[in-house]
């Protein structure tokens, strides 16, 4: 029989539904029913493309013995953390404090009002149920020790919401910048590019920055370790050579073994990093992977509505990655003619040997040193590459398919318009912006209700679970980058309301960040609200607001948002100086105070082709807008022309002579 978990959508949750546990989602009615029967709560929390949580679901979770156990002395909750990022944070913050690590899947065990006392990650099945009765005993026998317990991994957490004011208010100049970025360059990893050691997650809020700053100092040895980095990771492992995207991190130092979810949110970060090094260095290589990558996000997670879904799986047919590897002898089969060539380019049997006789398809050299050694041209081996690797995906095709997690979540589709659109921007290839365009209209139709507040996720025809700071501010930043491409007001309007309606639901007295998630409204469980500062491989929720503030602040001359979001900033000093690499949004933040916002407004009847022209060159610190009638936009006051093109250029409230060419600009 089904347990509670059938009446769910999460996919994650739904596979979970036929374990002979007894789970609960997370809601009142478990809570209620740990209070009732005084039973600790066991809140377990996972989600859908994580091998480890399938493991651990089919060594203990599916087991009648050990779910007996379970289902005995705990109550038991599932939780899909991409669902719940609140929940996740609160229990993954308890876990942390108590080892210095954590990871998914999360088992966390808490009092019946929710206060965690203990937690881990993944057991194996004797150690799980062995810790099952010790668990039980101590609620039972020690009792009032689990509550002071409980009471100081609760004080631990809520103490990481304090980021103080700084005693020394130094300014955030390019020294500033200066010194973050030499800090953060003692990890570069010089021979595999990114960071160094093992595992290695793509971090594209790290190299955002580096590039950030390689616009503000020029530094060639900046900009020239993202372009290292940036090709090894698309001539790795970590890289689907023939379908597109990236797996979410790799396992060892030299980008080769994934683990092999792929998720939308990597995914979009990527190609929005991508699209940024294409820019600066115009190279087509880039240029092909961010092709390959849409291709790779719309063939394999684009939603009929326009919108994408979350992930794919890392397992097939009880086996991790066993959709992608390949033999040489399937090589030969699929490609007789050219079989041998294209096994010595992706490594087969040498660098790209994995387990029981498969390959990870990889690319040991560069296209250009592999040509030549093939006495080949570039264009020759790029359509040899072309078509093998198409039969090579539609063979492929043929294979049990990994799950897909077909939900669709506002923050990770936020992330996906921003990578169409500033892909379009480097490009300007019209059906990236359509794409973006499209999927903006989604958000704005099913996510975002009549009181303004935002759902998070949405399936089946359903939105639902209120949204996160993250859903709000990714959207903001989304819809403010997408009035950049197309210049609609409607998009920057829809980012104030956004913004404004947050202010109000998640802003925090007395200090300028914002709680992770709104207050309590009486419908589930009263969770502790988190302040959360750190940029992992998503951003920081109130890095990005201290982004969308300051940009919106000069789009709608708001001092009030430019003065919190310079407070926020200027508060997370001496985190980013510290620890770069966890707080590397921030630093971006950092480098458009220190570098100033320059504001480029253009009216008149070829403000959009000006505009448009001016793409190419825009560095991270420049805000464009542009009007070819009457706005009543405040970034337009008195600059209205209908009859002649005009460029006025500012910083700050200083600004320049306007001018009539682009041509005229300096950059």
């Amino acid at each position: 029989m089904p347990n509670r978990l059938i009446n769910e959508t999460s996919p994650y949750l739904l596979q979970h539904a036929h374990n002979p546990v007894n789970w609960y989602p997370y809601g009142e009615e478990a809570f209620a029913d740990a209070r009732r029967s005084n039973r600790p709560l066991l809140i377990s929390i996972g989600y859908s493309a994580c091998h480890w949580c399938h493991v651990m679901e089919h060594e203990s979770f599916s087991k009648p013995e050990i779910a007996e156990v379970m289902n005995r002395l705990f109550v038991c909750v599932k939780v899909d953390r991409e669902e719940r990022p609140d929940v996740d944070l609160l229990y993954m913050n308890a876990v942390q404090l108590l080892h210095n690590s954590g990871g998914w899947p999360l088992n966390c065990f808490a009092l019946p009002d929710g206060s965690p006392f203990w937690g881990g990650t993944y057991f194996r099945p004797a150690q799980w149920t062995e810790l099952l009765t010790q668990i039980s005993d101590l609620y039972q026998k020690n009792h009032d020790e689990l509550k002071v317990q409980a009471s100081r991994l609760m004080e631990g957490i809520s103490g990481q919401n304090l980021v103080e004011a700084p005693s020394n208010l130094s300014g955030i100049d390019r020294a500033f910048l200066d010194e973050t970025y030499e800090q953060l360059s003692l990890r570069f990893d010089d021979v595999n590019g990114g960071m160094t050691g093992a595992p290695k997650f793509p971090m594209p809020g790290v190299w955002q920055f580096v590039l950030d700053y390689y616009d503000l100092s020029r530094r060639k040895e900046a900009l020239a370790h993202v372009l290292k980095t940036l090709k090894a990771m698309a001539s790795g492992g970590i890289y689907d050579q023939i379908g597109g995207g990236f797996a979410r991190y790799s396992t060892d130092a030299h980008w080769k073994v994934p683990h092999f979810e792929k998720m939308l949110y990597d995914n979009a970060q990527l190609i929005s990093l991508y699209a940024k090094a294409c820019r600066v260095s115009g190279s087509e290589e880039l240029s092909d992977i961010i092709r390959q990558t849409f291709t790779f996000a719309e063939r394999e997670l684009a939603s009929p509505e326009g919108a994408f879904y979350a992930a794919l799986d890392a397992d097939s047919e009880g086996e991790e990655g066993r959709y992608y590897v390949w033999t040489r002898d399937e090589i030969m089969k699929i490609l007789p003619e050219y079989g041998e060539l294209l096994s010595e380019y992706w490594g087969i049997d040498r660098e790209g040997r994995w387990e029981n006789g498969r390959n990870i398809l990889l690319r040991p050299l560069t296209d250009e040193v592999f040509a030549s050694r093939q006495h080949l041209s570039a264009e020759e081996l790029k359509q040899l590459v072309r078509m093998a690797s198409a039969q090579m995906l539609k063979e492929r095709g043929e294979r049990v398919r990994p799950g897909l997690d077909d939900k669709i979540l506002t923050s990770w589709n936020s992330l996906m318009i921003k990578a169409y659109t500033d892909a379009y921007r480097v490009t300007l290839h019209q059906p990236w912006l359509d794409a973006a365009l499209k999927a903006a209209r989604f958000t704005a139709d099913e996510m975002i209700q009549q009181d303004g507040s935002l759902l998070r996720t949405w399936k089946n025809g359903n939105a639902r679970i209120a949204g996160v700071l993250n859903d709000y501010a990714y959207l903001a930043e989304a819809y403010i980058t997408l009035y950049q491409a197309c210049f609609d007001e409607e998009w920057l309007h829809r980012a104030k309301r956004l913004t404004d309606t947050m202010l109000r639901a998640f802003g925090n007295e007395g200090s300028p960040f914002f709680w992770f998630s709104a207050e309590n409204d009486g419908s589930g469980p009263e969770i502790m609200r988190v302040i959360e500062t750190t940029d992992g491989v998503e951003p920081s929720g109130n890095a990005v607001m201290s982004k969308v503030l300051l940009y919106l602040g000069h789009y709608f001359s708001d001092n009030a948002y430019i003065s919190r979001a310079e407070s926020m900033v200027r508060r997370m000093q001496a985190r980013i100086l510290a620890y770069p690499q966890a707080y590397a949004c921030w630093a971006s933040s950092a480098m458009l105070l220190a570098s100033g916002i320059r504001t480029l407004v253009i009216t008149g009847p070829e403000a959009f082709e000006y505009a448009r022209s001016l793409f190419p060159k825009l560095n991270a610190n420049v805000l464009i807008a542009a009007a070819n009638a009457l706005s009543a936009l405040p970034v337009f006051e008195n600059r209205a022309n209908e009859d002649k093109t005009m460029i006025y250029q500012c910083i700050g409230t200083v600004c320049q002579a306007p001018v009539s060419n682009p041509e005229q600009l300096e950059f």
